[in-house]
Formats: C-alpha cells, sequence, structure tokens
C-alpha cells in the first residue's frame, strides 16, 4: 500500500501552537465557557434526563439497561464510544459505581436524543439549531447544548475565545438557560450561571 505523501506546500509556514506561550485573557475566556458547559449545562441535561425518563436518580440505570439494545445496535452501528459503554452497561461481575453525575455533555445528549420522550427539534436531531431561532421547544435547547459543546470545547483549534465572542456566548447562554426554565419549572439554571460568570477561573481548572 502506497503511503499518503502531502503536498510539501501543504505545510509551508505551518509551526503549530507553541505550548509554552503565556496564558492570554483569550485562554481565560475559553476556560470559563468550559466550565459553565459542564457545569449549569451539565445539570440542566441531568434534570432534562430524569425528568423525561419519570424516574428517581437512582432508577436511571434501569431505563438504560432496557434499552441496551438500541443504544448498542442503534443505526447499525453502536450509539456510544467505549468508554460511555463502560460507564453505563458496567461489566456485570462486579456492582455500578457510575452515576449520572459522571455522565458528560456528550453522554447526556445521546441518552436524551435517542431513548427519552423529549421531542425532537422543528429541524430534527442533529440538525444546525441555530438555523431555527424562534424553535424554544425543549428539543431545540438541547441541540443548542450540543452546538456549544462542539464549537467550544470539542473542536476549538487553540482554546481561544475573545472577549466579543465570550459576550456573545453569555447572551446565548442565557438565553438558552430561560428557555428551558420556561418549560422545566422551578429550577435556577439562570443563577447558576450568573455566580459562574462572576468567578475567575484560572486554565487548569477547566481542565
Amino acid at each position: 500500500m502506497v503511503g499518503f505523501s502531502p503536498p510539501v506546500d501543504l505545510w509551508f509556514g505551518y509551526e503549530g501552537h507553541d505550548p509554552d506561550a503565556p496564558i492570554t485573557q483569550e485562554h481565560m475566556n475559553h476556560a470559563r465557557l468550559c466550565v459553565a458547559l459542564a457545569t449549569v449545562f451539565g445539570n440542566a441535561l441531568r434534570d432534562i434526563l430524569l425528568t423525561y425518563f419519570s424516574v428517581q436518580y437512582k432508577d436511571i440505570y434501569q431505563v438504560i439497561l432496557a434499552n441496551e439494545v438500541k443504544l448498542t445496535k442503534g443505526r447499525g452501528r453502536p450509539l456510544l464510544n467505549p468508554d460511555q459503554s463502560q460507564l453505563v452497561f458496567p461489566d456485570p461481575t462486579r456492582q455500578t459505581t457510575g452515576t449520572v453525575d459522571q455522565f458528560d455533555l456528550s453522554l447526556l445528549y445521546i441518552l436524551i436524543r435517542n431513548i427519552s420522550t423529549v421531542p425532537a427539534p422543528v429541524t430534527g436531531w442533529g440538525c444546525d439549531p441555530l438555523d431555527q431561532p424562534r424553535d424554544v421547544s425543549l428539543g431545540a435547547s438541547v441541540e443548542r447544548i450540543r452546538y456549544f459543546r462542539n464549537h467550544i470545547s470539542g473542536h476549538s483549534p487553540d482554546g481561544k475565545i475573545s472577549q466579543q465572542d465570550l459576550k456573545d456566548y453569555w447572551t446565548k447562554f442565557d438565553a438558552v438557560l430561560h428557555d428551558i426554565e420556561l418549560i422545566m419549572g422551578g429550577k435556577v439554571y439562570s443563577q447558576q450561571f450568573e455566580k459562574q460568570k462572576e468567578h475567575v477561573i484560572s486554565i487548569y481548572e477547566a481542565c
């Protein structure tokens, strides 16, 4: 098999990101958004998951196990990666130690989309939620969280967010949390988010 050799000019001028470069305000901005996603939005998705399964916290694994075939063979391929599968379908020879608090945004999204009763957004699951700004359904809010996660923490090329982008994301975050609160009722995600915005954190605490 002949190996692939990219054209020389494809790499011309590329020096990569300097790992020894000082941490900037843009790095701090990125870290703050990542923490808000993992904490406040993580709490929101966990509440949605439990509410739309109509189960108590301790019973969520029974619902997931009942949908094992769908999660492991859905759409012709496993919907979960190996780490996610190990977390929700642990080795039967040992007692389950995982909890919903250990489910990250990606796993929560997969479970909500595929085995919960949350209605799909207008454009359907997996589509760009920004194409339908007037869709304030719960499914649309879940899709927007997926979008935030992918564009901020999942696929960031340099771990930086400008001051203007930070302000824009704060506004978008607040709007999505408000939409979720209107449907879920009695939740205080916006208050959690306001406290999060006031925190000054280091880049290391975001990892």
